[in-house]
């Protein structure tokens, strides 16, 4: 790349191995923080210590709450890998954000009751589990029960706060007669490694990767300082590691533009390790540094775009990182030449852009993203080592990732991939086999109600030994799988009636 100021600038985006292998070192040391307690926003015990295998049947309910949607499915687990799922969703108003407690869990059970008269479950005798994924600050206690903590994100609900979460539910559920246990509470990272493991039972990470970053896997209960070790005999819980929250300036390094994003925020110092890797800031970050090489250079041609700002660079925030993935993605296409209006029409250019300041913006998207991944690979590597059985073992090392950014951004997955082959070694590398892994909220949720239901828990071999698939040698695996296929024949509830026309089978 011969443009000084350009290679300035890769110069400090670029991460050696050196400074990979500080941010990995860096990001165990917060896990072991976490674990113990002295960082008690990170490293979140989940409470679930079983996982499914692929084999079970059954239907069973789901609900995911988030800032802005309410979705409450009824899943249908087919065995063999397979779901269906029937799902409500109902965008969240001001007027439910600021509801009184009843008022807001009754609107909630309106949304189920639509749900059970779809999938004509009203007369159902026996009651349904159901999964809940509340994504607010929750004090859990255990796989069902937690203490509402102050909601945030507009939320300003009467009568919530310090309540039980699985108390309101089922007070709503009594008012409108729907036979429903919540038999487990959940976030959704932790759902979807628990999804994923029902179509791969290899799974050994759960990845979120879209405009926030998460990540949940599974960890040995003697190493959970933070639990009342007194009620937990079993040997593995998953981890909500919160790892949004990571990043240290003394491991994590960053850039004046990163320092320039950080401060303009509404909380500077805050999710650092976040604003560097998600969907939600590389479209910023990107804009940042092309503010200043389109005002910089000694001559007025030197400059990008010949110093004029386009349109979707000129506020803050507006240029997105999906924009920013697909000019990368022209880039893919060669011919430049040929691109070049497109890429200034879409960028609001005032006049068509020279070839070569297409491929100095194309330049920057890539170094942004670049770093992305490689941030992503060392959280993974770091998630990966802390689970050893792993490393020893010689069967595949199965990471199930959720998020626009992964799923969305060219290269992303292949970039991720690269990076810890590079760490690891290419033989290491060659077992990670990083999957798309879609709809913890509702199959995750569904199926954690399914595992810590007392009508299914004594039917799942792997709930009794506790034992996670990565840690049975490879050769053992395939034939616990069959036993579990058999034995979960004769304690599956009877089958769901009919699937309705707007359902999605996942595999």
């Amino acid at each position: 790349m011969d443009d000084p100021l350009l290679n300035k600038i890769a110069q400090a985006f670029k991460m050696e191995r050196e400074t990979f292998a500080s941010i990995v070192h860096g990001f165990k040391i917060e896990c072991e923080n976490g674990l113990t307690g002295a960082s008690p926003s990170i490293m979140i015990p989940s409470y679930v210590t079983r996982m499914p295998t692929g084999s079970e049947t059954g239907t069973f309910l789901s609900l995911d709450l988030g800032g802005s949607n309410l979705r409450v499915a009824a899943v249908e687990l087919q065995g063999d890998s397979q779901v269906l799922v029937t799902e409500v969703k109902r965008p969240i108003t001001d007027t439910q954000r600021t509801m009184s407690a009843d008022e807001f869990f009754d609107w909630i059970a309106d949304a189920v009751q639509e749900l059970f008269n779809m999938k004509n479950l009203n007369n159902q005798r026996s009651t349904l589990a159901m999964g809940v994924c509340w994504s607010f600050p929750l004090d859990q206690t255990d796989i069902k029960s937690g203490r509402i903590l102050r909601m945030g994100k507009g939320f300003v609900l009467d009568g919530v706060d310090d309540q039980d979460l699985a108390t309101l539910f089922h007070q709503a559920f009594k008012r409108k007669g729907l036979n429903i246990e919540v038999t487990a509470v959940l976030n959704d990272t932790v759902g979807t490694l628990v999804a994923h493991a029902y179509t791969n039972p290899g799974a050994a990470i759960g990845y979120i990767y879209g405009t926030g970053v998460n990540a949940a896997y599974g960890e040995k209960k003697s190493r959970i300082s933070k639990l009342d070790k007194s009620k937990d005999n079993d040997s593995i819980m998953l981890i909500n590691t919160e790892i949004d929250l990571f990043g240290d300036e003394s491991y994590l390094p960053r850039t004046r533009f990163d320092r320039l994003l950080d401060n303009s925020h509404s909380q500077p110092g805050y999710q650092l390790y976040e604003k560097m890797t998600s969907g939600a800031y590389l479209g910023e970050l990107t804009r940042l540094i092309a503010i200043e090489v389109i005002s910089s250079g000694e001559e007025y041609d030197d400059r990008l775009f010949n110093g004029s700002v386009p349109s979707k660079l000129t506020n803050p925030w507006e240029f997105t990182t999906s924009m920013m993935g697909f000019i990368e993605s022209m880039g893919d296409q060669g011919d430049l030449a040929s691109l070049v209006h497109e890429i200034g029409e879409y960028l609001g250019c005032a006049h068509d852009p020279r070839i070569q300041d297409v491929r100095r913006f194309i330049t920057i998207c890539r170094l942004v993203s670049c770093r992305a991944a490689t941030l992503a690979a060392a959280s993974l590597a770091a998630i990966i080592e802390q689970q050893p059985d792993l490393l020893s073992n010689q069967g595949p090392i199965v990471i199930g990732v959720n998020g626009s950014t992964f799923e969305k951004y060219p290269h992303m997955k292949q970039r991720i991939h690269r990076e810890l082959c590079k760490w690891f070694g290419e033989a290491t590398g060659a077992r990670i086999q990083i999957d798309v892994a879609r709809d913890g909220g509702s199959v995750g949720g569904a199926l954690i109600a399914m595992l810590y239901s007392t009508k299914h828990q004594h039917g799942n071999l792997r709930s009794w030994l506790c034992i996670p698939p990565w840690n049975l040698k490879q050769k053992y695996l395939k034939k616990v799988q069959k036993l579990v296929s058999k034995l979960s024949t004769w304690s599956t509830a009877k089958r769901s009636p009919a699937i309705s026309s707007n359902e999605k089978t996942l595999s």
